[in-house]
């Protein structure tokens, strides 16, 4: 499971702050905390993507949802 940093616009970026879940069952996990910059940042990046993917061939736009979907498929596994 990910939880050591924000992956924005390519990069992966660690937070100044961590907390913990407090699960049901089973072991608690500690997550990289979000900041005011980070979601700004965040929110910056998908507008970005947002107009040059939006732009795009639908065939590009294809190819690269069929990429998701055998990369979420082979996760699955």
């Amino acid at each position: 499971m990910l939880k050591g940093k924000h992956l924005i616009s390519g990069a992966w970026i660690a937070g100044d702050k961590t907390f913990t879940n407090d699960p049901v069952s089973g072991d608690a996990d500690t997550f990289a905390m979000g900041n005011v910059e980070l979601v700004n940042a965040a929110c910056e990046a998908a507008e970005d993507a947002f107009w040059s993917f939006g732009q795009s061939a639908c065939a590009t736009r294809a190819t690269f949802l069929r990429c998701i979907a055998e990369e979420i498929d082979r996760l699955a596994d």
